[in-house]
């Protein structure tokens, strides 16, 4: 065998080495990749088990609560149900009845009109001082 011939079974070698080094770790890489992608699906559908579990429960649960839900206005906020149902001072009552959309601007500066009224026979300011107090918040 000439020098040729060896050079070109020892590339002929090196290659095929290559190419199996490329296939194994590609066999690695797909492997890996499968586990990793079959593990995330598994946790989805899991997930998504447990999520329509949790539903169907409260669902269920939720017979107790539907006189409770029926009689609060639909679009109210938490927030709202909460200022109703602790006592609150009138001139609070009117703005979270105005940001709850009951009443329109023009009745809410009558409501706190009527309110300034009282309140002077009551502390003695003037209603100008009481509006300005108003303004302020």
């Amino acid at each position: 065998m000439g020098r040729l011939s060896t050079f070109l079974l020892k590339g002929l070698g090196l290659f095929l080495l290559g190419v199996i080094a490329l296939f194994v770790a590609w066999t690695i890489l797909s492997t890996v990749v499968s586990i990793v992608v079959s593990l995330l699906v598994t946790v989805a559908v899991l997930g998504a088990i447990a999520l329509a579990a949790y539903g169907l429960f409260s669902l269920l649960r939720g017979d107790d609560d539907q006189n409770s839900v029926e009689t609060t206005p639909i679009g109210r906020s938490l927030e709202s149900r909460e200022r109703d149902a602790a006592p609150a001072d009138p001139e609070r009552r009117a703005r979270s009845r105005y940001v709850d959309g009951e009443i329109d601007e023009a009745e809410l500066e009558r409501e706190l009109d009527r309110l300034l009224e009282e309140d002077d026979g009551a502390d003695g300011r003037s209603s100008r001082s009481r509006s300005r107090d108003l303004d302020r918040r």
